[in-house]
């Protein structure tokens, strides 16, 4: 476990101190809650790089198809199964009406 030194305003320190039950009990308040904001902070940081993987992934994925008289076909596997209210009618339908109109 690190330890750290931390400043904290002493009539902010004083307002709070009332409401623990001794130094102890509110330096473990403090800990825990310093430690909630850091995995706070760095899941937002491991979470952004997940996603710029993923992305780096599926545009590698999709480069790969760009030659492939299959690559079509093949974009299910890259993109994932479709969503259980899928239909190729509604598509094909959505399809014909923004070409279309109708």
């Amino acid at each position: 476990m690190c330890t750290y030194s931390v400043k904290i305003d002493d009539n902010i320190l004083e307002r709070a101190r009332v409401h623990f039950k001794g130094a102890e009990a509110m330096q473990q308040w403090i800990e825990q809650q310093l430690q909630k904001a850091l995995i706070d902070y760095t899941c937002q940081f491991e979470e952004n790089l997940n996603i710029e993987r993923k992305n780096k992934e599926f545009q590698r994925r999709l480069r790969e198809l760009e030659n492939d008289p299959d690559g079509f076909f093949k974009l299910a596997g890259i993109l994932g199964k479709p969503s259980q209210s899928f239909s190729w009618e509604q598509l094909r339908d959505e399809a014909i009406h923004d070409k279309y109109g109708i």
